[in-house]
């Protein structure tokens, strides 16, 4: 409509422009050929002339069509419009990668037709158009990309689901990208569209459901693999333990399923045994967290869960206590260990025992904790002026 309309304009523009020049001067000309001349107006002789060479190419557009040669003709002119589609397909997608938007998406689509690839020239010019903010002209290019070449479902899709994601349209997004997944279930970057997605639309069931797939891709770096799945049990922690509807006994054991039911990648993972431990203790639950932290420093250990193990409150003290001194024999010089060994005998109130262990690890590392806790037994003891310099040390 509008190349009528463009088409409508310029020839009455035309037209004035000529009627106004012979309304001027009608101008002369003489052609003189032997005995004979012949006189007329410049107008009149200038219509002639085109009169006649579109007589002479119709003429020989017959010609060829009974000599049977018109096929090449048009073979001719389908090359010199497929030659010209190229270079503006080039200057379109140079445009494309400069930011000229808009100079791009006219490019792209006037070549579109005559192209060798009519689906790359309809999907960058939807993404000229929506980075105009033209969202209705990207969504029509993306139709005419899929109805240009037969098996482009794909490639449309996820160029389609892009756009939605940047447009802030993540349901639409997902619902293409789920639709593909049924023909597409292992494309590489399908699912990590889907997996950004579902990261964006904070849906850590789903993506605990695609993680067996994602195992088995090779296209996934083992390292981001490994921090998407402990960030994944980690968000379905913390969605169970903030479970208010459910009684604090149920929800431990909803907790324990759960962490029994990770992979052992996430069981022996120091965030995930530490907040799994530090919800159970938020319930209250130390029973349970004291047997289950117990249970994983056998295969993880580290300061915090070491720290955590000792604030736990679990139903034997004693207990608690003889087995952080069966992992004294084997890390002798530990300062955190000996912080907690000094820490349950203090509760104990067995304070010549804690006093020992404290004293140990102060030789080992001048930590503030243990300063704190020496203290503490010092006040226990009613040595008041030998606490106070232990509370000293520590704020020092």
């Amino acid at each position: 409509m509008r190349a009528w309309l463009l088409l409508l304009v310029l020839t009455l523009a035309g037209g004035l422009v000529a009627g106004t020049l012979m309304g001027f001067d009608s101008g002369y000309v003489l052609i003189s050929w032997g005995n004979y001349t012949l006189e007329t107006s410049l107008w009149l002789y200038a219509g002639l002339t085109l009169l006649l060479m579109l007589l002479l190419y119709t003429l020989l557009r017959s010609a060829l069509v009974l000599l049977g040669s018109d096929w090449r003709f048009n073979e001719w002119r389908a090359q010199r419009r497929n030659q010209r589609a190229r270079r503006q397909t080039t200057k379109g997608l140079l445009s494309l990668a400069q930011g000229q938007w808009r100079r791009a998406e006219r490019l792209l689509t006037l070549s579109a037709d005559d192209s060798d690839t009519p689906l790359i020239n309809y999907l960058a010019a939807a993404r000229a158009a929506y980075e105009q903010g033209k969202n209705d002209a990207a969504d029509e290019w993306l139709k005419a990309a899929r109805d240009s070449t037969k098996g482009a479902d794909l490639a449309v899709g996820l160029n389609q689901a892009e756009l939605l994601s940047s447009r802030g349209q993540k349901e639409q997004a997902l619902a293409v990208l789920l639709k593909l997944r049924q023909q597409h279930p292992r494309h590489a970057y399908l699912l990590k569209l889907l997996v950004k997605l579902h990261v964006d639309l904070e849906d850590w069931s789903a993506l605990h459901e695609l993680l067996p797939l994602l195992r088995k891709s090779s296209r996934i770096a083992a390292d981001k693999l490994s921090e998407l799945e402990q960030n994944i049990q980690l968000q379905l922690l913390e969605r169970t333990g903030r479970n208010s509807g459910q009684a604090p006994e149920q929800q431990a054991l909803e907790l324990k399923r759960l962490y029994r039911d990770m992979p052992r990648s996430a069981r022996e993972s120091v965030p995930v045994v530490k907040r799994y431990i530090e919800l159970l203790h938020a319930l209250p639950a130390d029973g349970l967290a004291e047997q289950e932290l117990r249970r994983a420093l056998k295969y993880v250990w580290h300061d915090d869960l070491v720290i955590l193990y000792g604030n736990l409150h679990g139903e034997d003290t004693s207990r608690q206590l003889l087995f952080a001194e069966q992992q004294l024999t084997e890390r002798p010089n530990d300062p955190v260990l000996l912080l907690v060994l000094g820490k349950l005998a203090l509760r104990l109130n067995d304070l010549e025992k804690a006093a020992d262990y404290l004293q140990t690890g102060l030789r080992l590392r001048n930590l503030p904790e243990l300063h704190t806790e020496m203290a503490l037994v010092r006040l226990a003891e009613g040595n008041e002026s030998q606490a106070c310099e232990h509370f000293r040390l520590a704020l020092r």
